[in-house]
Protein backbone atom coordinates (compact mmCIF):
# COMPACT_ATOMS: atom_id res chain seq x y z
CA UNK A 1 0.00 0.00 0.00
CA UNK A 2 2.59 2.60 0.90
CA UNK A 3 4.07 1.81 -2.57
CA UNK A 4 1.02 2.31 -4.61
CA UNK A 5 0.90 5.48 -2.69
CA UNK A 6 4.30 6.27 -3.39
CA UNK A 7 3.95 6.08 -7.14
CA UNK A 8 0.45 8.04 -7.32
CA UNK A 9 2.56 10.87 -5.29
CA UNK A 10 5.36 11.23 -8.01
CA UNK A 11 2.75 12.18 -10.29
CA UNK A 12 2.57 15.71 -8.46
CA UNK A 13 4.41 18.54 -10.67
CA UNK A 14 4.80 22.07 -9.23
CA UNK A 15 4.36 24.21 -12.71
CA UNK A 16 3.93 27.34 -11.61
CA UNK A 17 5.50 29.85 -8.64
CA UNK A 18 4.25 33.16 -8.34
CA UNK A 19 7.07 34.65 -5.59
CA UNK A 20 7.21 38.55 -6.80
CA UNK A 21 3.55 39.75 -6.46
CA UNK A 22 2.44 43.14 -8.11
CA UNK A 23 2.39 45.88 -5.20
CA UNK A 24 3.80 46.77 -1.90
CA UNK A 25 5.13 44.43 0.72
CA UNK A 26 3.47 44.09 4.32
CA UNK A 27 0.93 42.70 6.43
CA UNK A 28 -2.22 42.43 4.03
CA UNK A 29 -0.53 44.18 0.99
CA UNK A 30 -0.31 42.43 -2.31
CA UNK A 31 3.02 40.91 -2.31
CA UNK A 32 2.27 38.56 0.50
CA UNK A 33 -1.31 37.46 0.19
CA UNK A 34 -0.92 37.19 -3.79
CA UNK A 35 1.88 34.38 -3.58
CA UNK A 36 0.82 30.97 -5.08
CA UNK A 37 2.21 27.90 -6.02
CA UNK A 38 0.41 25.92 -8.88
CA UNK A 39 0.66 21.79 -9.05
CA UNK A 40 -0.36 19.74 -11.59
CA UNK A 41 -1.84 15.77 -10.97
CA UNK A 42 0.12 14.09 -14.36
CA UNK A 43 -1.13 10.75 -13.18
CA UNK A 44 -4.11 8.55 -13.80
CA UNK A 45 -5.39 8.67 -10.43
CA UNK A 46 -6.63 11.55 -8.20
CA UNK A 47 -4.18 11.85 -5.14
CA UNK A 48 -4.57 13.47 -1.37
CA UNK A 49 -2.87 16.57 -1.08
CA UNK A 50 -3.54 16.22 2.57
CA UNK A 51 -0.79 16.77 5.22
CA UNK A 52 1.54 17.20 2.35
CA UNK A 53 4.17 19.92 3.00
CA UNK A 54 5.70 23.05 1.52
CA UNK A 55 9.00 24.37 2.04
CA UNK A 56 10.94 27.32 0.85
CA UNK A 57 14.22 26.75 2.62
CA UNK A 58 13.16 28.88 5.97
CA UNK A 59 10.24 27.03 7.00
CA UNK A 60 7.71 24.39 6.46
CA UNK A 61 3.84 24.54 6.11
CA UNK A 62 1.42 21.52 6.11
CA UNK A 63 -0.90 21.90 3.20
CA UNK A 64 -4.96 21.89 3.79
CA UNK A 65 -8.16 22.40 2.22
CA UNK A 66 -9.30 25.87 1.63
CA UNK A 67 -12.40 26.70 2.96
CA UNK A 68 -13.10 30.63 2.52
CA UNK A 69 -16.17 30.26 0.17
CA UNK A 70 -15.83 34.22 -0.68
CA UNK A 71 -13.51 33.32 -3.04
CA UNK A 72 -16.37 32.11 -5.01
CA UNK A 73 -17.57 35.47 -6.36
CA UNK A 74 -15.13 35.82 -9.00
CA UNK A 75 -14.38 32.28 -9.48
CA UNK A 76 -17.83 29.96 -8.92
CA UNK A 77 -16.32 26.71 -10.05
CA UNK A 78 -13.39 26.67 -7.96
CA UNK A 79 -13.49 23.37 -5.98
CA UNK A 80 -12.78 24.13 -2.06
CA UNK A 81 -13.49 22.18 0.99
CA UNK A 82 -11.49 19.31 -0.14
CA UNK A 83 -7.47 18.54 -0.78
CA UNK A 84 -8.27 15.17 -3.45
CA UNK A 85 -6.99 16.74 -6.93
CA UNK A 86 -8.19 14.75 -9.84
CA UNK A 87 -6.04 13.57 -12.80
CA UNK A 88 -4.56 15.67 -14.95
CA UNK A 89 -6.15 18.92 -13.20
CA UNK A 90 -4.15 21.58 -11.63
CA UNK A 91 -4.38 23.07 -7.90
CA UNK A 92 -2.88 26.29 -6.81
CA UNK A 93 -2.24 26.62 -3.07
CA UNK A 94 -2.74 30.31 -1.94
CA UNK A 95 -1.59 32.47 0.80
CA UNK A 96 -4.47 32.57 3.45
CA UNK A 97 -4.98 36.43 3.79
CA UNK A 98 -5.56 36.21 -0.34
CA UNK A 99 -9.44 36.35 0.74
CA UNK A 100 -8.90 38.90 3.67
CA UNK A 101 -11.38 41.17 4.14
CA UNK A 102 -9.60 44.38 4.79
CA UNK A 103 -7.01 44.45 2.01
CA UNK A 104 -4.45 47.17 1.60
CA UNK A 105 -2.57 48.12 -1.52
CA UNK A 106 -4.55 47.41 -4.29
CA UNK A 107 -4.66 44.36 -6.33
CA UNK A 108 -7.32 43.02 -4.93
CA UNK A 109 -7.50 39.06 -5.09
CA UNK A 110 -5.87 39.40 -9.26
CA UNK A 111 -6.45 35.78 -10.60
CA UNK A 112 -8.83 34.43 -12.77
CA UNK A 113 -8.37 31.13 -12.14
CA UNK A 114 -8.30 28.24 -14.95
CA UNK A 115 -8.93 27.75 -18.65
CA UNK A 116 -11.86 30.53 -18.84
CA UNK A 117 -11.37 32.74 -15.96
CA UNK A 118 -13.83 30.84 -13.88
CA UNK A 119 -12.29 28.53 -11.65
CA UNK A 120 -13.89 25.49 -12.97
CA UNK A 121 -12.23 22.20 -12.44
CA UNK A 122 -9.45 23.71 -10.06
CA UNK A 123 -8.37 22.96 -6.74
CA UNK A 124 -7.64 25.95 -4.32
CA UNK A 125 -5.50 24.93 -1.08
CA UNK A 126 -3.69 26.90 1.74
CA UNK A 127 -1.12 26.15 4.01
CA UNK A 128 -1.97 25.72 7.88
CA UNK A 129 -0.12 28.67 9.00
CA UNK A 130 0.13 31.85 7.50
CA UNK A 131 2.01 31.69 4.80
CA UNK A 132 3.05 30.06 2.03
CA UNK A 133 6.60 28.52 3.97
CA UNK A 134 8.15 31.82 5.61
CA UNK A 135 6.51 33.71 3.19
CA UNK A 136 8.39 33.29 -0.75
CA UNK A 137 11.50 35.51 -1.60
CA UNK A 138 12.60 35.75 -5.05
CA UNK A 139 15.90 33.57 -4.04
CA UNK A 140 13.68 30.76 -2.54
CA UNK A 141 13.56 27.25 -4.01
CA UNK A 142 10.22 25.62 -3.29
CA UNK A 143 9.99 21.60 -2.40
CA UNK A 144 6.65 20.32 -1.95
CA UNK A 145 6.61 16.37 -0.19
CA UNK A 146 4.13 13.95 0.38
CA UNK A 147 3.92 12.22 3.57
CA UNK A 148 5.63 9.10 2.28
CA UNK A 149 8.85 11.62 1.55
CA UNK A 150 7.82 11.86 -2.49
CA UNK A 151 9.17 15.46 -3.66
CA UNK A 152 8.32 18.15 -6.62
CA UNK A 153 10.68 20.96 -6.35
CA UNK A 154 11.24 24.68 -8.18
CA UNK A 155 14.40 26.63 -7.85
CA UNK A 156 16.53 23.40 -8.14
CA UNK A 157 16.78 22.87 -4.05
CA UNK A 158 19.50 20.36 -4.25
CA UNK A 159 21.97 22.84 -6.25
CA UNK A 160 21.91 26.10 -4.18
CA UNK A 161 24.68 27.54 -6.25
CA UNK A 162 23.51 27.86 -9.74
CA UNK A 163 22.05 31.23 -9.58
CA UNK A 164 18.46 30.41 -9.66
CA UNK A 165 15.59 31.37 -9.19
CA UNK A 166 16.19 35.08 -9.65
CA UNK A 167 14.04 37.82 -9.82
CA UNK A 168 11.02 37.60 -12.52
CA UNK A 169 9.82 40.56 -12.69
CA UNK A 170 7.09 42.77 -10.52
CA UNK A 171 4.07 40.33 -10.99
CA UNK A 172 5.31 37.52 -13.00
CA UNK A 173 5.22 34.05 -12.37
CA UNK A 174 7.89 31.24 -13.11
CA UNK A 175 6.36 28.73 -15.01
CA UNK A 176 7.72 25.33 -15.74
CA UNK A 177 8.45 24.62 -19.80
CA UNK A 178 8.13 20.69 -19.67
CA UNK A 179 5.77 19.61 -17.45
CA UNK A 180 7.58 16.31 -17.11
CA UNK A 181 11.06 17.59 -17.69
CA UNK A 182 13.48 18.10 -14.76
CA UNK A 183 13.75 21.14 -12.39
CA UNK A 184 16.66 23.44 -14.58
CA UNK A 185 17.05 26.05 -14.46
CA UNK A 186 16.26 26.07 -18.74
CA UNK A 187 13.23 23.97 -17.92
CA UNK A 188 11.36 27.23 -16.38
CA UNK A 189 10.39 30.94 -17.93
CA UNK A 190 8.81 34.18 -17.16
CA UNK A 191 5.39 33.97 -18.05
CA UNK A 192 4.61 35.99 -21.19
CA UNK A 193 1.17 36.13 -20.57
CA UNK A 194 -0.36 39.41 -20.25
CA UNK A 195 -1.70 39.47 -16.55
CA UNK A 196 1.92 37.63 -15.68
CA UNK A 197 0.46 34.75 -14.48
CA UNK A 198 -1.84 31.65 -15.58
CA UNK A 199 -3.08 30.20 -12.25
CA UNK A 200 -4.83 27.15 -12.84
CA UNK A 201 -4.50 26.87 -16.45
CA UNK A 202 -1.60 25.68 -18.65
CA UNK A 203 1.20 27.39 -19.21
CA UNK A 204 1.13 30.26 -20.91
CA UNK A 205 5.20 29.45 -22.31
CA UNK A 206 3.92 26.44 -23.56
CA UNK A 207 0.85 27.76 -25.64
CA UNK A 208 3.79 30.15 -28.09
CA UNK A 209 3.77 29.18 -31.40
CA UNK A 210 7.71 28.11 -32.20
CA UNK A 211 7.98 27.22 -36.42
CA UNK A 212 11.10 27.60 -37.99
CA UNK A 213 12.51 26.68 -41.47
CA UNK A 214 15.78 24.46 -40.51
CA UNK A 215 17.65 23.87 -43.47
CA UNK A 216 17.21 24.63 -47.49
CA UNK A 217 19.19 22.65 -50.17
CA UNK A 218 18.77 21.60 -53.64
CA UNK A 219 18.93 17.94 -55.05
CA UNK A 220 20.36 18.02 -59.01
CA UNK A 221 22.98 20.21 -60.82
CA UNK A 222 22.42 23.42 -61.69
CA UNK A 223 22.18 23.88 -65.24
CA UNK A 224 20.97 27.35 -66.53
CA UNK A 225 17.08 26.73 -67.52
CA UNK A 226 16.56 23.20 -66.56
CA UNK A 227 14.47 22.03 -63.46
CA UNK A 228 15.98 21.46 -60.45
CA UNK A 229 14.34 20.35 -56.99
CA UNK A 230 14.73 22.42 -54.08
CA UNK A 231 14.14 20.56 -50.74
CA UNK A 232 13.12 22.95 -47.97
CA UNK A 233 12.70 21.37 -44.19
CA UNK A 234 10.10 22.73 -41.31
CA UNK A 235 10.53 22.23 -37.87
CA UNK A 236 8.29 22.50 -34.38
CA UNK A 237 10.57 22.85 -32.05
CA UNK A 238 7.63 24.18 -29.52
CA UNK A 239 5.35 22.63 -27.30
CA UNK A 240 1.76 23.88 -28.91
CA UNK A 241 0.71 22.94 -32.20
CA UNK A 242 0.97 25.50 -34.84
CA UNK A 243 -1.67 25.65 -37.56
CA UNK A 244 -1.83 29.31 -39.22
CA UNK A 245 1.27 29.27 -41.32
CA UNK A 246 2.34 29.99 -44.85
CA UNK A 247 5.81 28.89 -46.59
CA UNK A 248 7.01 30.93 -49.44
CA UNK A 249 10.01 29.56 -51.90
CA UNK A 250 11.24 31.78 -54.43
CA UNK A 251 14.19 32.80 -56.70
CA UNK A 252 14.96 36.78 -55.51
CA UNK A 253 16.27 37.69 -59.02
CA UNK A 254 16.30 41.28 -58.16
CA UNK A 255 17.91 40.60 -54.64
CA UNK A 256 15.20 42.30 -52.53
CA UNK A 257 14.77 39.00 -50.03
CA UNK A 258 10.92 39.06 -50.72
CA UNK A 259 9.38 37.49 -53.56
CA UNK A 260 7.98 39.43 -56.72
CA UNK A 261 5.30 38.98 -58.93
CA UNK A 262 7.73 38.11 -62.11
CA UNK A 263 9.99 35.92 -60.16
CA UNK A 264 9.59 31.89 -59.49
CA UNK A 265 7.99 31.44 -56.49
CA UNK A 266 5.93 28.18 -54.92
CA UNK A 267 3.45 28.88 -51.90
CA UNK A 268 2.57 26.43 -48.90
CA UNK A 269 -0.21 26.88 -46.60
CA UNK A 270 -0.03 25.31 -43.85
CA UNK A 271 -1.35 22.35 -42.18
CA UNK A 272 -1.96 20.82 -38.55
CA UNK A 273 2.06 20.84 -37.12
CA UNK A 274 2.44 19.30 -34.05
CA UNK A 275 5.08 19.63 -31.87
CA UNK A 276 8.75 18.43 -31.74
CA UNK A 277 8.28 17.39 -35.27
CA UNK A 278 9.40 18.04 -38.76
CA UNK A 279 8.58 17.86 -42.56
CA UNK A 280 10.45 17.77 -45.31
CA UNK A 281 9.19 19.50 -48.68
CA UNK A 282 9.95 19.58 -52.45
CA UNK A 283 9.75 22.41 -55.17
CA UNK A 284 10.33 22.48 -58.60
CA UNK A 285 12.35 25.62 -60.00
CA UNK A 286 14.24 25.96 -63.48
CA UNK A 287 17.45 27.06 -62.89
CA UNK A 288 18.40 30.57 -63.48
CA UNK A 289 22.04 32.02 -65.26
CA UNK A 290 23.03 34.40 -63.11
CA UNK A 291 24.19 33.96 -58.94
CA UNK A 292 20.76 34.15 -57.63
CA UNK A 293 19.91 33.50 -53.88
CA UNK A 294 16.75 30.47 -53.22
CA UNK A 295 14.73 31.89 -50.64
CA UNK A 296 12.74 30.17 -48.12
CA UNK A 297 10.72 32.46 -45.92
CA UNK A 298 7.92 31.46 -43.35
CA UNK A 299 4.85 33.50 -42.28
CA UNK A 300 3.64 32.19 -38.69
CA UNK A 301 1.77 35.34 -37.41
CA UNK A 302 1.52 33.99 -33.59
CA UNK A 303 4.96 33.18 -33.41
CA UNK A 304 7.27 35.51 -31.74
CA UNK A 305 10.09 34.47 -32.59
CA UNK A 306 10.92 34.86 -36.40
CA UNK A 307 14.62 35.23 -36.78
CA UNK A 308 14.82 31.49 -37.57
CA UNK A 309 11.73 31.52 -40.04
CA UNK A 310 13.47 32.07 -43.17
CA UNK A 311 17.17 30.60 -45.33
CA UNK A 312 18.62 31.25 -48.02
CA UNK A 313 20.63 29.14 -50.33
CA UNK A 314 23.34 30.57 -52.76
CA UNK A 315 22.67 29.06 -56.62
CA UNK A 316 25.64 29.35 -58.72
CA UNK A 317 24.42 27.94 -62.08
CA UNK A 318 26.39 26.93 -64.78
CA UNK A 319 29.95 27.09 -62.42
CA UNK A 320 30.34 23.07 -63.77
CA UNK A 321 29.58 20.25 -60.85
CA UNK A 322 30.18 20.96 -57.44
CA UNK A 323 31.25 19.03 -54.77
CA UNK A 324 31.34 21.60 -52.09
CA UNK A 325 28.52 24.31 -51.98
CA UNK A 326 27.91 26.36 -49.01
CA UNK A 327 24.65 27.24 -48.43
CA UNK A 328 25.55 31.33 -48.29
CA UNK A 329 28.86 33.54 -49.11
CA UNK A 330 28.25 34.94 -45.28
CA UNK A 331 27.28 33.85 -42.01
CA UNK A 332 26.62 35.87 -38.86
CA UNK A 333 27.00 33.45 -35.34
CA UNK A 334 25.53 36.30 -33.14
CA UNK A 335 22.70 34.38 -31.47
CA UNK A 336 19.97 36.30 -33.38
CA UNK A 337 18.01 33.13 -35.01
CA UNK A 338 19.18 33.87 -38.70
CA UNK A 339 22.17 32.41 -39.87
CA UNK A 340 23.96 31.59 -37.11
CA UNK A 341 25.67 28.72 -38.67
CA UNK A 342 26.88 27.77 -42.36
CA UNK A 343 25.51 24.96 -44.01
CA UNK A 344 28.23 22.99 -45.82
CA UNK A 345 27.07 20.45 -48.19
CA UNK A 346 29.04 17.68 -50.19
CA UNK A 347 28.16 15.96 -53.19
CA UNK A 348 30.06 12.89 -54.15
CA UNK A 349 30.30 10.16 -56.58
CA UNK A 350 29.64 7.49 -54.12
CA UNK A 351 28.77 7.15 -50.78
CA UNK A 352 32.62 5.15 -49.90
CA UNK A 353 36.07 6.64 -49.91
CA UNK A 354 37.38 9.03 -47.67
CA UNK A 355 36.01 12.80 -46.79
CA UNK A 356 37.93 15.35 -44.72
CA UNK A 357 35.79 19.22 -44.68
CA UNK A 358 37.66 21.96 -42.97
CA UNK A 359 37.77 25.20 -42.12
CA UNK A 360 41.07 27.72 -42.89
CA UNK A 361 42.14 31.01 -41.78
CA UNK A 362 43.86 33.37 -44.62
CA UNK A 363 46.90 32.12 -43.54
CA UNK A 364 46.26 28.80 -43.98
CA UNK A 365 45.81 27.50 -40.45
CA UNK A 366 43.43 24.70 -39.36
CA UNK A 367 40.21 26.16 -37.47
CA UNK A 368 37.76 23.65 -37.50
CA UNK A 369 37.30 20.33 -38.62
CA UNK A 370 33.89 19.51 -39.64
CA UNK A 371 34.29 15.86 -41.05
CA UNK A 372 36.99 13.47 -41.43
CA UNK A 373 35.95 9.61 -42.16
CA UNK A 374 33.62 8.09 -44.80
CA UNK A 375 30.75 9.51 -45.69
CA UNK A 376 27.14 8.20 -44.98
CA UNK A 377 25.63 8.83 -47.77
CA UNK A 378 27.09 10.31 -51.49
CA UNK A 379 25.33 13.59 -50.59
CA UNK A 380 25.16 15.26 -47.12
CA UNK A 381 25.54 18.56 -44.70
CA UNK A 382 27.29 19.35 -42.06
CA UNK A 383 27.26 22.91 -40.47
CA UNK A 384 29.83 25.51 -38.83
CA UNK A 385 28.84 27.57 -36.27
CA UNK A 386 31.74 29.38 -36.12
CA UNK A 387 33.39 28.28 -33.53
CA UNK A 388 37.36 26.87 -33.15
CA UNK A 389 38.36 24.01 -32.65
CA UNK A 390 38.63 24.83 -29.06
CA UNK A 391 35.27 25.86 -28.87
CA UNK A 392 36.25 29.91 -28.84
CA UNK A 393 34.32 32.23 -31.38
CA UNK A 394 36.56 32.72 -34.49
CA UNK A 395 36.91 36.18 -35.44
CA UNK A 396 34.93 38.47 -37.85
CA UNK A 397 36.85 38.07 -40.98
CA UNK A 398 37.14 35.54 -44.27
CA UNK A 399 37.81 31.74 -43.94
CA UNK A 400 38.13 28.68 -46.85
CA UNK A 401 36.24 25.86 -46.36
CA UNK A 402 38.12 22.74 -47.92
CA UNK A 403 36.92 19.61 -49.13
CA UNK A 404 39.34 16.83 -49.91
CA UNK A 405 37.91 12.99 -51.36
CA UNK A 406 39.71 10.17 -52.27
CA UNK A 407 39.24 6.79 -53.00
CA UNK A 408 40.59 4.23 -55.14
CA UNK A 409 41.08 6.23 -58.81
CA UNK A 410 39.32 9.66 -57.35
CA UNK A 411 40.88 12.13 -55.50
CA UNK A 412 38.78 15.79 -55.70
CA UNK A 413 39.58 18.65 -53.68
CA UNK A 414 37.55 22.24 -53.83
CA UNK A 415 37.98 25.31 -51.53
CA UNK A 416 35.08 28.18 -51.03
CA UNK A 417 35.49 31.41 -49.56
CA UNK A 418 33.20 32.28 -46.74
CA UNK A 419 32.66 35.81 -44.85
CA UNK A 420 32.13 35.86 -41.23
CA UNK A 421 30.80 38.65 -39.44
CA UNK A 422 28.64 39.62 -36.54
CA UNK A 423 25.97 42.19 -35.78
CA UNK A 424 26.33 45.07 -34.13
CA UNK A 425 26.46 44.87 -30.08
CA UNK A 426 26.94 41.00 -30.50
Amino acid sequence: MALLCLLIAGNIIITEVMSNPAGGHGTRYPEDRNEFVELYNAGDEAVDLFDWTLDDGDAVSRIIAWTDSSILDECPHLAINSTWLAPDRFAVVLDPDYTHPEPLGGHVRPYRFGRDGDGKDVLVLRPHGRHLGNQLQLEDPVTIASPWGDTTTFGTPFAPDDGFPTNPGDGISWERIDLLGPDAPANWARSPDSTGSTPGAPNAITLIPDLAVTDITITDSLVPGEAFTAVVTLANPGLAVVQDWTLQVFLDDNGNERPDPLEQRRSLSGWRFAPDTDSTLEFRFTAPRVRTSLWAVLDCPADPDTADNRRRLVLEPGAGEQHLRLAAPSFSPDGDGFEDSLAVSWHLPAATGRLVVQVFDLKGRLVRELHNGPPAADQGTCHWDGQTATGRSSPVGVYAVRLRYTRTGVAIEEQRPVALYRSPGR
